[in-house]
């Protein structure tokens, strides 16, 4: 019996690697975003805490200076949360594209095994269908030198 060879396990084996490399891609860009976010999140934090010293600091004596620190703080931390915000949406924007990338491999390399398991089945029918000509030459072969 032949053993089975797929013609095309090259190209099965391209599309393993090519899987590979897509998954590692796309775990790098949701680590990344998740670290944006992360970033985003630490900023709306400390932009929370300056308003709340801010609410603190008109309910005590008045000191115009700290205020308008304080003030100034607090617009500082929103133009980082709008940038903040931008990288975000740009690293979302990236571990989506790497997602997407990483389906159409999954799906490319999945219809490649089909391939692969569609070939393995007429290798077995075309080896069943042998050995069933085989034994029936036997067969006959017995058959025949029993009546001579």
């Amino acid at each position: 019996m032949l053993k089975f060879r797929y013609s095309m396990q090259g190209i099965l084996n391209l599309k393993y690697r090519l899987e590979d490399q897509a998954k590692g891609i796309f775990a790098a860009a949701k680590q990344k975003y998740e670290e944006e976010v992360e970033k985003l999140t630490t900023l709306n934090q400390e932009k929370t805490l300056y308003e709340e010293n801010l609410r603190k600091l008109m309910l005590g004596s008045l000191d115009f200076h700290e205020i308008q620190a304080v003030k100034t703080g607090i617009i500082a931390k929103e133009d980082a949360i709008k940038k903040q915000s931008r990288v975000v949406m740009r690293a979302e924007h990236e571990m989506q594209a790497a997602s997407e990338r990483l389906k159409e491999l999954m799906v490319d390399r999945k219809m490649h095994e089909t391939l692969k398991d569609k070939a393995f089945e007429n290798y077995l029918l075309e080896m069943s269908g042998e050995e069933k000509k085989e034994t029936d030459e036997l067969v006959s072969y017995r058959f025949n030198n029993r009546q001579e």
